[in-house]
Formats: structure tokens, sequence, C-alpha cells
């Protein structure tokens, strides 16, 4: 079949897939929302926290297991002398140490910065004591699920699914309230923060899916746009798929995902498209700078979305087992570079809700390996960034001691064991933080009995 003979009346299958665009299957077809994952009625939930807070929340999650050497250098001496080979201690184009002991080549410059000024909240004892099994997929499921059971949904789905049923979300009407349509994003595609489990979320409650700097999701690629059915007319074939839509589609869920994909790559391309505030310069060639200035910026001029999702980039990119020093320091310098500018850029707008944490599955050993490396560890650093208006400056939070030997070298809580060990959580605290950021009063039924960060809420 020819392109410009193209009949209205036939549509082959797979064109019309293309042509609904990023929207995908799960906006087109009505699912409910159903409560067989969640007792409702057991979550309290304190709506006036909710609006008080009126939190705003961007998770950059480490995938690979991130050591934690960039934010805790306070053993670094005894590290060397222990480990296997040692620390380019006296070589300062690769370990110089900030006054509060950042990994200053490592983003320990920014970092410092950034705790001097109130931004950031340092915890160096995320310790995993249950179930540690430094298994990278199990690790990240039960992370991002916010509990150390296989299955349940992920932490998002279960905010999103919670603040829909206690009614402080709730579902646009109509393409013209676009903003309101997109409580939850992704910015790194599928993850398990949005398995729903036995949720079946609505389809606005969905991860909508953005992309950073000029790339929009939502553009139909292809040719679409720009191929002529009718030269006379100017009739697109994206054109063309918009109009069949609405010649014989019935009234629901088709006709109007085909209007909302046009909303969105309109929605997309402002955000995109939104000028800085004077002196807020995001670094260049850094792709957490680009993706946190899109999120920045989606969150400062959209008020209803609650959530946005971020890993690093590609899977695996913190494991790393051998040439660590080189492609950690420059990883975790763009990294902190890019939440500095994002702190800048939220003060420049005068807000202060908006809140940045950094996390992984789990860190890593301390012993620098054969191979240049790190292998495998269970102690890691929680960043938590801004959120001035719910949040307390604690600074650096957790001390740290060596344990181990040779290739089994790590680090953990000092004087853990004992009664005077220095505060310490597991990785399902943070779960537990965000759902109390948004009004749950009783995370711990969610997490397994894992209890919010200690004194960071106000």
């Amino acid at each position: 079949m020819k392109r410009h003979n193209i009949k209205e009346e036939h549509i082959d299958r797979r064109d019309f897939l293309k042509g609904v665009g990023a929207l995908g299957i799960s906006s087109i077809f009505p699912l409910s929302l159903r409560s067989a994952g969640l007792d409702y009625e057991s979550i309290a939930f304190d709506s006036g926290v909710y609006e008080r807070n009126d939190a705003q929340t961007i998770i950059v999650y480490l995938y690979g297991g991130p050591s934690e050497l960039a934010g805790n250098m306070t053993n670094i001496e005894a590290i060397s002398q222990m480990s296997q080979n040692p620390y380019p201690l006296d070589d300062e184009r690769y370990i110089k140490l900030t006054k509060d002991d950042f990994w200053g080549n490592a983003g320990g410059y920014a970092m410092q910065r950034m705790l001097e000024s109130g931004d950031m909240n340092l915890f160096r004892t995320c310790y995993r004591t249950v179930d540690d099994t430094k298994a990278h997929g199990e690790c990240t499921s039960q992370a991002q699920r916010g509990k150390e059971t296989a299955g349940g949904a992920g932490i998002v789905a279960n905010l999103a699914s919670i603040l829909y049923h206690k009614g402080v979300v709730s579902e646009p009407s109509g393409t013209d309230d676009i903003g309101k349509s997109i409580p939850f994003v992704t910015m790194e595609g599928e993850s398990t923060f949005f398995t729903e489990d036995e949720l079946n979320l609505d389809p606005f409650l969905k991860p909508v899916a953005f992309g950073s700097g000029s790339d929009n999701p939502y553009r139909r690629g292809g040719g679409y746009e720009r191929h002529l059915l009718n030269r006379e007319t100017n009739t697109t074939l994206g054109s063309y798929f918009d109009s069949l839509s609405q010649r014989y589609s019935r009234e629901g869920k088709i006709k109007e995902s085909f209007e909302r994909r046009v909303t969105l790559e309109k929605f997309a391309n402002e955000i995109n498209e939104i000028e800085l505030p004077e002196g807020i310069d995001y670094p260049e060639n850094n792709v957490f700078g680009s993706r946190l200035k899109t999120a920045m910026n989606l969150l400062i001029h959209n008020e209803h979305t609650k959530v946005v999702s971020m890993g690093s980039p590609g899977l695996g990119g913190w494991d790393d087992h051998s040439n660590a020093i080189d492609r950690y320091t420059r990883r975790m310098t763009d990294l902190m570079e890019a939440i500095e500018t994002a702190m800048a850029h939220m003060k420049a707008v005068g807000k202060s809700n908006i809140n940045i944490v950094v996390f992984g599955e789990f860190g890593r050993n301390v012993n620098y390996n054969n191979s240049l490396g790190w292998d495998h560890g269970n102690n890691q650093n929680v960043y938590w960034f801004g959120g001035g208006d719910y949040m307390n400056r604690l600074g650096i939070v957790g001390e740290t001691e060596v344990t181990g030997s040779g290739t089994r070298l790590y680090t953990r809580p000092k004087n853990f064991g004992t009664s005077g060990a220095s505060y310490h959580f597991q990785v399902f605290s943070v779960a537990a933080t965000i759902y109390r950021l948004y009004g749950i009063q009783n995370p711990e039924i969610l997490t397994n009995g894992n209890s919010v960060i200690r004194d960071l809420l106000s």
C-alpha cells in the first residue's frame, strides 16, 4: 500500500498503535483502582500535613551501588593502610579532602558548599543488616518497594494509590487541565518505584515519561509530522491519525488519548523551553544537569507534579569494581554540581518545598582491590537536599568505623553492636520518610516496621 493512497476507512493495526504515541496502551484502556493491594482503612493520613508541606520530590536512584567515599572520607587513612592496595592519598589530582571530610575531587567541593548553606543533609550510616544479599536485582527491587520482601507495589505506586484514595489527588477533567494529569513522572523509563502489583492504578496515576533538554517523548517520530498525505491541505500522517480518531472513535479513552498526546507534546515543549532565572546555568555535557533542569522546571511550573524519578545513566553505572577512582570522581562531580545548581534554581524562584533524595541499593566494600575498584558492601550514604519548608537542618549524621580485613574491608556505624552505636537505619527508612512527607502518619505499616529517618522532618 502506498502512503499517499491510504484510505481513511482502513488503518493498519501496527500504524494505529504507533499513532497513539508515547502514551501507550495503559493510557487507552480504562483500569479501575482496586484496594486489593492496600488496607486503606489502616493507613493514617493527615491532610493538613499534606497541604502544609506541599512537598515535591525528585528521587535520584544510583543503580549499581554507589561508594560512600565521596561523602565520607573520615576513615580513609586507616582504610588505605588496611587495603590490598593503598589509596593515592598523596596525589591531590585524585584525592583531596574538604574540611568536613568530603572527597573534594568527587563532588565534595559542591557538597561542602551545600552543607554550609543548609541545603544538604547527609546520613553516613544507611547500613543494611536485614536480608543483606548484596545482589543488584534483589536489593534494587526491595529498596524501590521500601521493604525487604519480594513482591508488592513500588514506593511511588503506593503513594499514588493512597493519595488518590484519601482524596487529595483527583482525576483531571479534560485536556485543559493537563498539569493535573501528570502527578508522577519518570525520567528513567520503567522502574520498580512504579510497579503496581495488585493496585491497578487509574491511567492518570501512572507515571508520565519525560525527557530532558529537547527530548520530548510525546513528539511523533518516524516522519508522522513530516510526511504529507495531501499537499493541498498540508495534511500529515500525524494529523490524519488525529482527525481519524475524532471522526470514528466513540467518546472515551481512545479518543482522549489522541487529544492528550497533542496536549502533552505541547506541554513538554513548554517545560523544555522555559527560560532559567538570571545567573542559573546548569552544567553542560552533564546528564544529571540536563535531567535536573527539566525536572526542576516541571516542579516549579506545575504544582500538581508530586514525584519525579530519575536513575543514574545506565543500569549498573555505579558498580565500580575496577578503575574506580577516575570514573567515580567524574560521575560524582557531575551529580553534585548539578544538584547544587538545582538548589540555586529553587532559591532563585522563591521555592522551598522541593526536595531531592539520592541513594542506591547498597554501598561498597572499601578495600581498593587489584582491579583498582571496590566490591559490593552494605553501608551507603543517603543525601537529602532542599525541602526547607518541612525538613530540619541536621547537617552530617552518623559516624563510621572500619571493620574486616583484606578483601573483606567495610565501614559500619561507629560502636556497632553496643548501646552507644552511632545512629543508623535500613534503606527502607527512605521509603518511610517519603510517605511521611505526604501526610502518611504510620508509614511503618508499608515498610515492614522500618521507621522514618530520625529528626529529619520538622
